[in-house]
């Protein structure tokens, strides 16, 4: 089996899937892996960012992974698929295409077992999650006996993460020719001086799974080296712990900008997930040979998977610190290990 788990994790990492392209043609070679397996699959969603519901019989434990990828970024000196000293190096390998390789593994071993279970697999993690609520919306989805997210944890189980609030904060000024700055407003100056209001909001919290965090993510404005901006937009990335609700943190946003000229947008928001850390799933989970419990300070598709049903939980192999980093791998060790997990899991939670 140990061959099969790095062939089909080579064959993931083979394909690149970020953000901006591959997606879709990795998505369609797992689905022709599964289907050779002899799962049923029902494929929706966004047609560029597809989901699958991939399923054995009806009911059994819910298997959760996504395929896409942040991009790649520069300074790599590994290559996608490259194996050394246990280490198997890729963009994705732990997040979270270790994951999905061990779960296409545990598939064929539960499949042959006849026993029920399905895979839900989504290719916009990394972005909207669309295909996670798509996902979410099928019957069976609510019906699981549980749905185990394979994010890299290090096999750990996480049961409390994060949710996320994307906003744009824009500064208007008047434009002018550079050589006249009396005659204009400089909007990039307006938007230094909202950025230091919110100075008190952008330190890290002595508890990063447990505090507000906010964090300046990009910033763009000006036009030409010799005219006065008039615009300067900021967008900000925050992510909040359960109960915080990402109203709650644009409302703070503006408390600390009080008295300034600014306008503030939405762009996306996903609540904060937080389950109970001794639910009947993680009891199993623990049971099974999971590596205790622990929060995390990222989001993952559990907090909409949990929506429909109570027994959600995050459990993969990788570290959780190879996340969209140049050189990424996962221990081959924990791919194996996560694939006895999952079969197990799934030999459980048959009911």
């Amino acid at each position: 089996m140990t061959r099969e788990l790095v062939r089909n994790l080579i064959e993931l990492l083979n394909v690149r899937s970020d953000t901006n392209e591959g997606k879709k043609a990795l998505f369609e070679l797992v689905r022709s892996r599964l289907e050779e397996i002899g799962l049923t699959t029902v494929v929706g969603g966004a047609h560029d960012s597809p989901a699958m519901l991939a399923s054995n019989g009806s009911g059994g434990i819910a298997f959760a992974a996504h395929l896409d990828t942040v991009p790649a970024g520069d300074d790599w000196t590994r290559e996608d698929g490259e194996v050394e000293a246990g280490r198997m190096y890729g963009l994705g390998a732990a997040d979270m295409k270790g994951g999905m390789a061990a779960m296409m593994a545990a598939a064929r071993v539960l499949k042959e077992e006849d026993v029920p279970f399905s895979l839900l697999i989504t290719t916009d993690e990394e972005e909207l999650m669309t295909g996670a609520e798509f996902l979410a919306r099928r019957p069976e989805v609510g019906r699981a006996s549980g749905i185990l997210v394979g994010e890299p944890t290090d096999l750990k189980v996480a049961w409390k993460e994060k949710g996320i609030s994307r906003l744009t904060l824009t500064a208007h000024g008047v434009a002018a020719h550079a050589s006249m700055p009396w005659n204009g407003d400089n909007a990039i100056m307006r938007m230094a001086a909202l950025l230091d209001k919110l100075d008190p909001m952008l330190k890290v919290p002595e508890g990063p799974t447990d505090g507000l965090t906010l964090v300046v993510s990009t910033i763009r404005g000006g036009t030409r080296n010799n005219i006065v901006p008039d615009r300067c937009d900021a967008q900000l990335n925050a992510r909040f712990p359960y109960p915080l609700t990402a109203k709650e943190v644009r409302e703070r946003i503006m408390r600390n900008l009080e008295g300034e000229s600014y306008d503030i947008i939405m762009q996306y928001e996903l609540p904060a997930f937080e389950t109970s850390p001794d639910t009947a799933l993680i009891r199993e989970l623990l049971d099974a040979g999971a590596d205790g419990v622990f929060a995390v300070p990222y989001a993952t598709e559990a907090a909409v998977y949990s929506t429909v049903n109570p027994l959600v939980a995050v459990c993969g192999p990788g570290s959780p610190n190879m996340a969209h980093t140049k050189d990424e791998y996962v221990e081959r060790w924990q791919l194996e290990r996560a694939f006895r997990l999952y079969c197990e899991m799934g030999r459980r939670l048959q009911g």
